[in-house]
């Protein structure tokens, strides 16, 4: 109906001052900070700004309709109007509320920002406001952040964080949405395109169930590099007694050895830690790096002494009580495949007799520094380790029993998009990536809310797990050259750091991120 009045407008307008430039008039959609509404708008025909008379009558007589058709055409749009209203009425009488009026005569449209799910472990969110927050002295920005949910995790992770607005088009390249953290909640106020919120309380961690002491013994693992957020990550873990340090014996690797907590220094690997990012996935490429790594956890031989092997990324938040019922269950199984598209790196777990399987691949080398077959036989320029080790074992070496258990591992890589929450089920195994202390510490409080872990895991987080001894040495390694890998396959030099799953950090101290550095 208001369409047909609009267009009446310019139908019955005939009579205009000598030199006035023609009007024309259009139906538009107004937007603003405060609201959207529909408005009718009468403006100058393009291209015309003042005719003369005899110009000005030409265009008008060209222009004007005959009446009978300017009759017809009125009874026809406003005929058209009682329609739609009448339409508008039942839909509005059968939409509980989604169509709403802010104002008496002005109709409001449904927001297209977000719709936020009513079962959101954030809580309350508000569609279209921005918390302004300018006394507080906190704030950080994150980039590329796809969610509303994920900005709620990253708030909640960080300890100074009470509330957040997410921006939906930031104007960024790619995902144009951005996340802004706060440490106050500020003042409530209109902000077309956005989604501000409080998170949830941070959840309290109270003792971290053990795996130790159960039918299937483990022995993890976690290699890190001698500086930045991962040996940060480690020692939070040990003061836990969390992830590998809840393992039956335990042991961390790096280039150096630096004492990551009181009575626990790293083992040293032969590797410069240094890998080229490529690939599909634009990952690490650090398959010759694992390839040093399994080189010296097969020469200490200490996993020989357990049923079970388990390498965690130090992001990667292990319950370890919590795969004894899945190792139980696949007894017979040379490995477990974590993932239905390969098997990702965040968490591996091989069995005993696997493990021998490789050594003994590594040991028909010419120096016994790299499995031969699985390098000859593979072309792993573009592979990361996890996708060498999958394909090493089942395809090179022949180990079949390899069943794929989705509850190993919760990231968004493997069909497991809300994992910033860590609250998919009491049962799931780990959460990756949290790739700083506040992360990893919310992740894990989160989780433990959900099972905290039977009475007989929490009485064996008492006990201590049996350390495996570090080397006294605190050199560095030698970079490994291609003379040192007689196998036949040189290894690569690189300029890029390893750092695990993803390439940065979540929140290391720094003003802004984006979504591969923000979890």
């Amino acid at each position: 109906l208001a369409q047909a009045l609009c267009l009446a407008q310019l139908v019955g307008r005939s009579g205009r001052r000598e030199g006035c430039p023609l009007r024309v008039a259009a139906w538009e959609m107004q937007s603003s900070a405060r609201d959207a509404r529909p408005y009718c708008h009468v403006s100058d025909y393009p291209g015309v700004d003042v005719m003369s008379d005899s110009d000005e009558q030409d265009l008008l007589q060209e222009a004007r309709p005959p009446r009978r058709w300017v009759r017809r055409s009125l009874m026809l749009a406003l005929g058209a109007g009682v329609v739609s209203a009448a339409v508008c009425a039942a839909v509005l009488g059968q939409s509980k509320g989604r169509l709403r009026y802010r104002r008496q005569g002005d109709l409001q449209i449904k927001s297209s920002t977000w719709d936020v799910d009513p079962d959101s472990y954030c809580g309350k969110m508000e569609v279209d406001v921005e918390y302004k927050d300018e006394v507080s002295g906190f704030g950080r920005n994150f980039d590329h952040i796809p969610s509303p949910e994920l900005c709620c995790a990253l708030c909640q992770a960080e300890p100074r964080c009470k509330s957040f607005t997410w921006v939906k088009d930031a104007g960024l390249e790619g995902c144009p949405s951005q996340c802004w953290i706060k440490g106050g909640t500020g003042t409530r106020v209109a902000g077309y395109g956005k989604v501000s919120g409080i998170p949830p309380a941070r959840p309290t961690v109270g003792t971290v169930p053990s795996g130790r002491g159960t039918s299937q013994s483990l022995f993890c693992f976690s290699l890190i590099m001698p500086y930045g957020s991962e040996s940060k990550l480690l020692a939070f873990q040990w003061q836990k007694q969390a992830s590998i340090f809840a393992c039956d014996a335990y042991a961390v690797y790096s280039n150096v050895s630096v004492e990551v907590a009181p009575s626990l220094s790293t083992k040293v690997v032969n590797s410069n830690l240094q890998c080229k990012y490529g690939g599909d996935s634009n990952t690490a490429l650090n398959s010759w790096i694992f390839i040093a790594v399994w080189d010296k956890l097969i020469d200490d031989g200490q996993y020989r002494s357990y049923q079970w092997t388990v390498k965690v990324d130090p992001d990667c938040v292990f319950f370890p009580d919590r795969l004894g019922p899945i190792l139980e269950a696949n007894t017979g199984a040379g490995y477990i495949n974590n993932c239905q598209y390969g098997m990702h790196g965040p968490i591996e777990v091989f069995s005993v007799k696997a493990l021998d399987m490789l050594s003994a691949d590594y040991a028909a080398s010419e120096d016994g520094k790299a499995p031969k077959r699985c390098v000859t036989e593979q072309h792993f320029g573009q592979w990361g380790e996890d996708m060498f080790m999958d394909q090493c074992l089942s395809k090179v070496l022949g180990v079949t029993e390899r069943p794929t258990e989705p509850k190993l591992v919760c990231e968004d890589h493997c069909d497991c998009p809300e994992f910033f929450w860590c609250r998919k089920g009491g049962d799931i195994v780990s959460y990756h990536p949290m790739k700083t202390v506040g992360a990893y510490e919310a992740c894990l409080g989160n989780a433990l809310a959900q099972n905290p872990g039977s009475a007989a895991a929490l009485a064996a987080a008492t006990k201590p797990a049996a350390p495996v001894a570090a080397p006294a040495t605190t050199a560095a390694a030698a970079t490994p050259s291609s003379a040192s890998y007689t196998s036949g396959v040189a290894a690569p030099a690189s300029s890029v750091s390893y750092s695990g799953a993803l390439p940065s950090s979540f929140g290391a101290g720094v003003s802004s991120g984006s979504y591969s550095s923000a979890l």
